[in-house]
């Protein structure tokens, strides 16, 4: 289902001229970048480690990923139990949500206005 919405949104991308949506991945790309700040800004910062390895990667034009690939990263995000613990969240320390939850509707909202932006100028 995703590589179908995805297929379709960069069929919907094509139909805009090339010079109207350069403005369209600078906006995510910002995004991104400002998703990559909060999460590095949130990581516990006890070896340093995981603000290391939290990383911004371009997929294509219109998808970036931004996490880590830590093996321990998803430890710090939830945390874990120990025997005869029953409280898992008492030693998480997350970083990864927070960031996607605080920055979600800036991030949408700016790359929405881009998207307008281009499609209005496209069509005058």
């Amino acid at each position: 289902m995703a590589n179908d919405d995805l297929a379709s949104l960069l069929k919907a991308f094509d139909a805009i001229p090339r010079e109207a949506r350069k403005a369209i991945p600078a906006a995510i790309n910002k995004g991104a970048g400002e998703l990559l700040a909060r999460m590095q800004y949130l990581a516990p910062d006890d070896t340093g480690e995981l603000k290391r390895s939290i990383k911004k990667t371009e997929l294509n034009e219109l998808a970036v990923r931004v996490g880590s690939d830590d093996p321990n990263a998803q430890y710090q995000e939830y945390g874990v139990l120990h025997h005869g613990d029953t409280n898992r969240s008492a030693n998480s320390q997350p970083w990864f949500w927070p960031s996607v939850n605080t920055l979600k509707k800036r991030v949408r909202s700016r790359v929405d206005r881009a998207i307008s932006k281009a499609v209005k100028e496209a069509f005058k």
